[in-house]
């Protein structure tokens, strides 16, 4: 068994691009890249992403992920829809592997896994096929949204372990 270690990062925007998009307020020198509806009642950003899937119907979930250790020898990725996930409690870690396409011989890379730390002010739209693993709760379990394609996870969801036996670690 060979276990690699990886160090978690905080979520950027610049550091997420490969994956997907950040859905998070945007920063004083961003607030001109989006628009902005203001009132007196409130501040809404109304598209700081999108989320798409092969089929018009999308399901809301929620989770909690209990406290376990920061290690996997799993992936999983989606052929047809793009995810959402967003904390709502205390912060998660998640794990994300470019794909080289949509190929269904195609196994998750262990050396190209990045980890990131996501706060409860931020959330992710995965982007389709983008290798991930479910969230890693940080400071206690953690509550989350997670929205997809109708039916994903009986439908669509490829797991693959790491070839070799290989482990993945991460350090925070």
């Amino acid at each position: 068994m060979s276990i690699r270690q990886i160090k978690v990062q905080p979520l950027t925007r610049e550091a997420f691009k490969p994956y997907g998009t950040v859905v998070d307020w945007p920063s004083a020198e961003e607030t001109g890249s989006y628009e902005l509806r203001s009132s007196d009642r409130f501040d809404f950003f109304p598209k700081l992403g999108s989320l798409a899937c092969d089929h018009g119907s999308m399901q809301v979930g929620i989770a909690t992920h209990y406290k376990r250790p920061y290690r996997t020898v799993n992936m999983e990725r989606h052929y047809h829809t793009e995810e959402l996930m967003v904390p709502l409690t205390n912060p998660i870690i998640l794990i994300f592997a470019k794909n080289q396409g949509l190929d269904p011989s195609e196994e998750p890379d262990i050396e190209q896994v990045e980890a990131f730390l996501i706060n409860p002010t931020q959330g992710v739209v995965v982007n389709t096929g983008v290798w991930h693993w479910t969230p890693f709760a940080v400071g206690g379990d953690s509550r989350i949204i997670c929205i997809f394609a109708e039916n994903t996870s009986a439908q669509d969801c490829d797991v693959r372990k790491f070839p070799d036996g290989q482990v993945l670690e991460i350090l925070v």
